[in-house]
Parts: C-alpha cells; sequence; structure tokens
C-alpha cells in the first residue's frame, strides 16, 4: 500500500496511539508486531485483523472464567534449548511450565468456543500444546523452581545422606561454640555461621591461637575471626562432597529434561508465534476497549460512510478532563461526493476533523477497531496522501510553500480513483491570489482523477468550486454566531464563513479598522459572508426549534398513551356497569310481572272474592311502596356520598382507590397512581376506610412517597456503555422498582453492540419469577437494541 509522507505515523498522531498498545503488551514479541503493523489494501487481511480483535474484545468482555493473560516471550527459553549440550536451569524450567500451561489452557479454551471465535482459533492450527510436557517438568521442578527430591532415586539418596552430614556437622560444632562460650573465647550471643560454604565460629582474635581450626574470614575491625573447628573438618568435607554431588545430578537431570523439551522445539516455536500474536491482538482489544472501539461495516470499495466517528487520542484528553467530544459523520462515494472541501473559522476543528478522516482510516487498514457506530461502512483505499501542517524542510532549502507544491505534485502523478488525499490549509504559503488559483486546479485535477479526499481552506474560489462541479462538495464546521463560539460539528452541503470580522469585533479591535477592512475587501465579499453568517444563525435557531418540537412531541405521545389507556378502560367499565343494570332491570320487571300475574291468578281463582282480591292488591301495592323505598333509600345513600376533594374514592364495581384532586360540575378530577383523569360523579363511590389505609399505606410505604415515586418512575432504563456487573445491579434495582410500583411492562436499552450485555441481561431476566417474557423491542423502536420485559 502507498503511503505518503514517510512521517504520516507523527503528522496524524498514530506513533501515539501505537505508543498506547505498547503499553499493554506483555511480551516483547507483541512488541515487534505492532511494530510491523502496517496498513494493508487487501480486504482478506484487513478483515481478518478485525475479526480477531473483535473476537478478543468479546472474550475479555464475556465474563467467563479466561486462562491467564500473562503473556510472556517462550523464545527466551527456546534460545537456550536449541543449542546442544545445553540445559536449562530449575528456575527456568519453572517459567517455562507456566507458560506451556498458559499455551495449553488458551488452545484449549479456543477449541472449546471455536465456532464462537473462529478466527482466533484458527490461529491454533499447525502446532501440538502437549500438556505431557508440562507434566514432565512438574514431576522434576515445584514451583519455587527447584529440583524435587523425588526427581531420581540417586539424588534422593545424596539429598537425605547430605541432611544427616549437615546435622552430624552442625551437632560438632556448637558442642564447639558452647565451649567457648564457656571459656570466654567469644561472645555469648555468637552462633554458627557459614563461610565459603562451610559452618564456622565466631572466636574473639586474640583467642584464636586457643581453638584447633582453620580461619575462613575476620571481620572488618578484625576483632572477630570465623573458625572451622578441627572436630568439623571432616565432616565439613563430606557434607562440600555431597554437594557437589547433588550439583552434578541435578545437572545430569535437567539435561534430560531439555532433551525432552527439545524434540518439541518445532511445536513449541509454533506456540511462541502464537503466544506473541495472541498477546498483540490481546493489547489492541484492550486499547479498543478503552476508547469504545467497534468493528465497522467493511467493503473492497474505496468509500467513507461514517457516523460518530471519534478522535481516539482526543477523546481520551476530553474524556479525562470532562469535556464532551463532538463525534463526525462523513460519507464520500463513487456515486455521490468523492471530495469534502471544509471551510469555517480558525479554531472551529477543522483541522481535527481532517485528522480524523486520516487516522481512523489508517486504523481501519491496520486492523484495528475504530471509534465510530457500528453503523458504519469502512472501504478501503490503495494509497493515502497527506499534506498538513508546517512541511518546511532545511535539508533540501525548500520554503514551506515549496514543501506544499512538492506535495501536490506527488499527488497530481500517484492518486487515481483509489486513493484518499488529505490536505490541510489548501494553498496557503503564498499570495492569496496566486495559491487560491493553483489550489483550485490541482483540485480539479485530482477530481478529473476520480480521487477521494478531504482538504481544509479558507478560500472563497475553492467554496464556489465545490459547488459548481460534480463529485466535490463544500463542508462547514458549525458556529454559534451568537455567541461567537464554534460548535465543533461537521455540516455537509454548505461552505462555512471565517466569521473574521465577528471575531475581531468580540476581540475588541477597533470599530475604525473593521470598516476599513470591509472596505478593502469590497462589498460582494462582505455580502457573501454575511449571506453565510445569517443562513447560520437561521440554521441553529431552525435546529433548536426542531429539537424543542421533539421532545413535546415525545411528551404528547406518551400523554396519548396514558389517555388511550385510561379511556379504554373506562370504556369497558361503561359496558359493564349498563349490562349489570340492564340485568337488574330485567330481574325487577320480571319480579313486577310475575306479582301481577300471581296477583290475577288468585283474583280468578277465588272467584273475584272481595277480600281476598284486596288482600291480594294490598300485597302488590306493598311491593310497590316496598320498592320506591329501595329506590330513595338509594337516592339518599348516593347524596350522602357526596364527593369531595382530598376523599379516596374507587369506580363503582372497582377495588382499585384513587385519590379526589378536584370536583368541578358533574365530574371529578381522580388520580390513579401516575394517572390523572376526569370521571362522571355518579360513576364514582367513597372508599372503604379500609381501602383508605391500604391506599394511604399503597402511596407511603417505608417513608416513600408512592404516588410521587409513580409520577416520577420512568417507563425504560438506559445501560448502554455499563460493564455488565454494574448494568446487572442497575437492572436489578430497576425491576424491584417497577414490581413494587405495580408496572405492567418496562424496556431495557442496552445497545446492539456485539449482543453481550444484551446476553447478561437477558439471562438474568430469564431467572426471574416475576417476569413473563423478555423480548426484543419493535424494529421501529429499536429491534435488538432494547429488551421488553413483561410482568406476570
Amino acid at each position: 500500500m502507498l503511503i505518503y509522507p514517510k512521517d504520516i505515523q507523527e503528522k496524524l498522531g498514530i506513533d501515539q496511539l501505537m505508543e498506547l498498545i505498547r503499553q499493554r503488551c506483555k511480551s516483547d514479541f507483541a512488541v515487534e508486531f505492532l511494530e510491523k503493523a502496517r496498513p494493508s489494501s487487501r480486504i482478506e487481511e484487513i478483515t481478518k485483523w478485525l475479526d480477531q480483535t473483535d473476537e478478543m474484545l468479546r472474550v475479555i468482555s464475556s465474563g467467563d472464567n479466561l486462562p491467564s493473560r500473562d503473556f510472556q516471550d517462550l523464545r527466551v527459553f527456546l534460545k537456550k534449548i536449541k543449542v546442544k549440550g545445553t540445559f536449562l536451569q530449575a528456575e527456568d524450567f519453572a517459567q517455562l511450565k507456566s507458560l506451556l500451561a498458559l499455551l495449553y489452557d488458551w488452545t484449549q479454551y479456543l477449541k472449546k468456543h471455536q465456532e464462537v471465535y473462529p478466527e482466533l482459533c484458527s490461529l491454533t492450527y499447525g502446532f501440538i500444546a502437549d500438556q505431557n510436557l508440562i507434566k514432565a517438568i512438574e514431576l522434576i521442578v515445584d514451583e519455587k523452581g527447584v529440583v524435587r527430591d523425588n526427581a531420581s532415586p540417586e539424588l534422593a539418596s545424596i539429598r537425605a545422606l547430605l541432611i544427616q552430614k549437615e546435622r552430624a556437622v552442625r551437632t560438632a560444632i556448637n558442642k564447639v561454640l558452647r565451649k567457648a562460650i564457656q571459656d570466654k573465647l567469644t561472645d555469648e550471643d555468637s552462633s554458627v555461621t557459614i563461610r565459603e560454604g562451610r559452618l564456622v565460629i565466631p572466636v574473639k582474635a586474640e583467642h584464636k591461637r586457643r581453638i584447633q581450626g582453620f580461619i575462613h574470614d575476620e571481620s572488618a575491625t578484625g576483632q572477630t575471626v570465623y573458625m572451622e573447628p578441627t572436630e568439623a573438618l571432616q565432616l565439613n568435607n563430606e557434607v562440600r562432597e555431597l554437594q557437589y554431588q547433588e550439583k552434578r545430578e541435578i545437572a545430569r537431570i535437567l539435561t534430560r529434561l531439555t532433551d525432552l523439551v527439545r524434540e518439541s522445539v518445532e511445536d513449541l516455536d509454533k506456540g511462541a508465534f502464537f503466544i506473541g500474536l495472541l498477546d498483540f491482538i490481546h493489547a489492541k482489544a484492550v486499547f479498543s476497549k478503552t476508547i469504545d472501539a467497534v468493528k465497522p461495516g467493511v467493503t473492497k470499495n474505496p468509500m467513507v460512510k461514517w457516523y460518530g466517528a471519534r478522535h481516539p487520542l482526543l477523546w481520551l484528553s476530553h474524556t479525562a478532563s470532562g469535556k464532551p467530544t463532538i463525534p463526525l459523520s462523513l460519507e464520500l462515494s463513487r456515486q455521490e461526493n468523492r471530495i469534502l472541501v471544509i471551510s469555517g473559522p480558525n479554531a472551529g476543528g477543522k483541522s481535527v476533523a481532517l485528522k480524523t478522516v486520516g487516522l481512523l482510516q489508517y486504523m481501519f487498514q491496520c486492523g484495528f477497531l475504530v471509534p465510530a457506530s457500528e453503523a458504519s461502512t469502512f472501504g478501503v483505499f490503495r494509497s493515502i496522501f497527506l499534506d498538513i501542517g508546517d512541511t518546511q524542510s532545511l535539508e533540501n532549502d525548500l520554503s514551506t510553500y515549496s514543501s506544499h507544491l512538492t506535495a501536490m505534485r506527488y499527488f497530481d502523478e500517484m492518486a487515481d480513483r483509489n486513493s484518499l488525499f488529505l490536505i490541510d490549509e489548501f494553498g496557503t504559503g503564498t499570495e492569496p491570489q496566486f495559491g487560491g488559483a493553483i489550489a483550485e486546479s490541482i483540485l480539479g485535477q485530482l477530481n478529473a482523477r476520480k480521487a477521494f479526499g478531504v482538504v481544509t481552506t479558507h478560500y472563497q474560489n475553492l467554496k464556489k468550486f465545490a459547488e459548481n462541479h460534480p463529485g466535490v462538495v463544500n463542508g462547514a464546521m458549525k458556529y454559534d454566531v451568537g455567541a461567537l463560539e464554534p460548535l465543533f460539528e461537521l455540516e455537509a452541503g454548505k461552505p462555512g464563513s471565517s466569521f473574521a470580522f465577528e471575531i475581531a469585533k468580540k476581540i475588541g479591535l477597533p470599530t475604525q479598522i473593521i470598516e476599513n477592512a470591509k472596505g478593502f475587501v469590497g462589498t460582494s465579499q462582505v455580502d457573501y459572508e454575511l449571506l453565510l453568517n445569517s443562513l447560520e444563525s437561521e440554521r441553529n435557531k431552525f435546529q433548536k426549534l426542531t429539537k424543542k418540537l421533539e421532545k413535546e412531541e415525545k411528551e404528547v405521545i406518551s400523554i396519548k398513551t396514558d389517555y388511550e389507556a385510561l379511556k379504554e378502560m373506562l370504556q369497558d367499565e361503561q359496558k359493564r356497569l349498563i349490562k349489570e343494570a340492564k340485568a337488574r332491570a330485567n330481574q325487577i320487571v320480571e319480579e313486577a310481572n310475575q306479582r301481577i300475574e300471581n296477583t290475577i291468578r288468585g283474583i280468578r281463582e277465588s272467584s273475584a272474592d272481595k277480600e281476598k282480591t284486596r288482600r291480594l292488591r294490598s300485597d302488590l301495592e306493598h311491593y310497590k311502596k316496598t320498592q320506591e323505598e329501595s329506590i330513595k333509600k338509594e337516592e339518599k345513600r348516593k347524596k350522602a356520598e357526596e364527593i369531595k376533594v382530598g376523599q379516596h374514592v374507587t369506580i363503582e364495581g372497582q377495588d382499585t382507590s384513587g385519590e379526589v384532586m378536584n370536583v368541578k360540575g358533574k365530574q371529578a378530577q381522580v388520580r390513579f397512581g401516575n394517572i390523572i383523569s376526569f370521571i362522571e360523579l355518579s360513576r364514582l363511590r367513597k372508599a372503604s376506610a379500609q381501602a383508605a389505609r391500604q391506599e394511604s399505606r399503597a402511596r407511603k410505604i417505608g417513608g416513600i412517597n408512592m404516588i410521587e415515586k409513580m409520577s416520577q418512575f420512568n417507563g425504560e432504563i438506559d445501560v448502554r456503555g455499563v460493564r455488565a456487573d454494574e448494568a446487572l445491579q442497575k437492572v436489578d434495582e430497576y425491576i424491584d422498582q417497577a414490581l413494587l410500583l405495580g408496572t405492567d411492562q418496562v424496556r431495557i436499552i442496552h445497545g446492539k453492540g456485539h449482543g453481550i450485555l444484551r446476553d447478561v441481561i437477558r439471562n438474568y431476566l430469564k431467572s426471574h419469577q416475576s417476569i413473563e417474557k423478555a423480548v426484543d423491542e419493535h424494529i421501529e423502536f429499536g429491534g435488538s437494541g432494547i429488551t421488553l420485559v413483561t410482568f406476570r
């Protein structure tokens, strides 16, 4: 892949990014992989690198009990092993065993999860991670790097005899020491020590001839000598000989063990490569997690279709200081616009936008995950050209502008339809009239070659070129005209103003100077700038109104939803009451008809007996009066139940009670939980004392105002960007609150991402006894990025 200039990494800040990844490498081998990382124009390589890093990111975010990630360079030991006749020391074998265990554990883990992590698993092919070799080392060397006593029968025998002889030496020497202390030949607190590998006792220099033996050392002052008594001489010699035998036996054992390891050196070489590469991929994944990077969509065609792209170094800096980072959205394609001309005020973010494009494209083609939305699509370019900053060349005796022209000549010669060029402050460095003309001519050539590019400029002729030539589009860095402050947000489709006069006025430059400058520029140019400023101001106002309307629209939708739900409930209740009233009326009519028929039948059967007829009519009249009195009592009862503000009431036929907020005419305003409704007074009944107490307790449980809680309760929780353990804690607390408030359904926003957070939350929800189902939200309202929870 063609890259220009050679120091593009320093100019784009890629060297700083590489250093941050280097800090996360555990081994020198991983650092070597990092230093060799270069952008590729082969989509197969790029996709493989992206998949490897993406899979590792999912591995470390999975919550699994992972193998050790203390990656070390296995080649250090292999270099020693490859020299015949040499052997590794016991402490080397202890480290080698740990690395072999790490190698075996990772190969087994990846093979076990090969369907989930296919690219990482493919790295384990072609070599054998032998657990038998680990067991062989374990039998010989312990965790502290010491050869075990039972490594061989000979070693066990030597060490047993060595312990016996050392004990005899110490017994003999202690006997001499006690006698020396008793005879005041040494201090009372003296003890046996070691000099040149032999046990000795301290003796005052003036008494050294009173003890037979050999002097091995003396103190710094010369007042004490360290003697090996004659009684211990032979025993010490025997101990020394046994120690030599022990070393020879250990050397023989380790040589045999080294030869065993040497037989697997080919597999171990491949295993060393695997560990180094895995360390490198792990470092990339850890860094990707730090900058919230993802694997974007990939296409072999050169294109830029980015959403929410962020400059990683700027984002880290702003995050550390608590500042926001405005993301970049940009689209360049063959079918639409290939070249973006960005204009706007100084310090408005033009250069940052250009560097973001260069840095992220370089990262992508190196196979690094990028800090952008997963909906973004990155294309592959065969060459990337950059001209940015002060490129004055002292070696070649070139001025800044000459260096720019040298770069432009290279661009013109090498750029094609698969190239991406990035030029900052296009045309500057010489007289604006001539610099702008040359820049326009070069831009025309690059456009004719169908190259892709991003350039920043203040020149009007380049803005007008973008307006009048297909394939080229203007872009502006947004600016708050009222506050005269940059918003650091790119907007494609229109040129930006430099706001030179406005900024000069804000700084306090005298009005006369500004007016004179306007005269020098010319009326048409000033009018053009004023028009751009006016458009910017109107656009800002429109955006604020749009955001306000969107917020109000959401509130209206929420109120409408609550209203429709309440309306449906009331309609159902109304239907039920009418049905019950009709049934009761029919029952009364049937009873009345039955009594009338019985009366008529009795009169007929009594052959019009006057006394019996009178009695039957009296009974019928009594029934009529009884019904009338019952109706009057019901009316009195209803009148006695006059609804007042502050009372607890229920809808007739319902158990749920609410509080009367206001009474107006024939309607009352009642609050049921977090819903306030207007209901006909005739349909309301005073709540019983028990219901009122229950309502009071429900409203205030444990000192918590439940009505207030209901009104403030949000029907959804957002846990995007939160670690899995923290997200689970938040979701658990939120579910408990929803159950306490009697909510039927809630939404959990976790985002799509790699699906890890969603799976963790779903698994938790499945085990919750109070949850009926947890499914994806409707595709129009978030799809798999949101879980819709329904309670039993």
